[in-house]
C-alpha cells in the first residue's frame, strides 16, 4: 500500500511539473519587461525603466529611459526618443537622406559630473505596440558623442526592449 501511494504522489508531482513548463503562454499574464544593450562592447541591462507615450503633442512621441541598479552599470543611463507613435524603424542619420525621426542620448555620471552623449547615428525599431495593453517592444542601435575639451565616442549596439509598460500623456 505504502509503495502505491508512494508511485502515485511522484505520478501527480510529475504531472504538475509538466504542466508548469507547457509553452503556451497563460492567458492575461505578461511576459517580464526587459531592456539591453551593449555599449561599447560591454553588457548594460536596465533594472529601471519609464515610457511615456506622448499622444496629446505634435508631433507624437514615445521616450522610453532604462537605468541599471547595479554597481558596475548604475551610473549609465539610456534614453531612446521615437517621433512617431507606432510600429516601424525610425532613424537618424546623415546619409542621402538627411532624417530625424528619433534620438538615443547616454549619460555617463562620473566624479566631475554628467557625460551627456548624443546620437548622431541611431536606429529604433519598434515591432510591437500594443494600444490595448499599452506596451511596447523593439530594438534599437546608435553611435552617441559628448561635446566636451575632449571629444568621446560611445557605440551602442544589440539593443533591445521587450514588453515595456508605457504611460500615455
Amino acid at each position: 500500500m505504502r509503495k502505491l501511494i508512494g508511485s502515485l504522489a511522484t505520478v501527480l508531482v510529475v504531472v504538475f511539473m509538466i504542466s508548469m513548463n507547457s509553452c503556451e503562454e497563460v492567458e492575461g499574464i505578461l511576459p517580464i519587461p526587459s531592456m539591453e544593450a551593449t555599449v561599447d562592447d560591454e553588457a548594460w541591462t536596465s533594472l529601471v525603466r519609464i515610457s511615456v507615450f506622448n499622444e496629446s503633442e505634435e508631433p507624437q512621441s514615445i521616450i522610453i529611459t532604462g537605468k541599471p541598479t547595479a554597481d558596475d552599470t548604475a551610473d549609465q543611463t539610456i534614453i531612446l526618443t521615437v517621433f512617431g507613435n507606432d510600429v516601424g524603424t525610425y532613424e537618424l542619420g546623415v546619409g542621402t537622406l538627411i532624417s530625424g525621426d528619433c534620438l538615443v542620448v547616454y549619460n555617463k555620471t562620473t566624479d566631475m559630473g554628467n557625460d551627456i552623449y548624443t546620437s548622431t547615428e541611431a536606429t529604433i525599431t519598434i515591432t510591437e505596440m500594443d494600444k490595448e495593453k499599452n506596451t511596447i517592444s523593439g530594438t534599437f542601435s546608435a553611435k552617441c558623442y559628448t561635446i566636451a575639451t575632449i571629444p568621446d565616442e560611445v557605440i551602442i549596439t544589440n539593443g533591445t526592449f521587450e514588453n515595456l509598460n508605457y504611460q500615455v500623456k
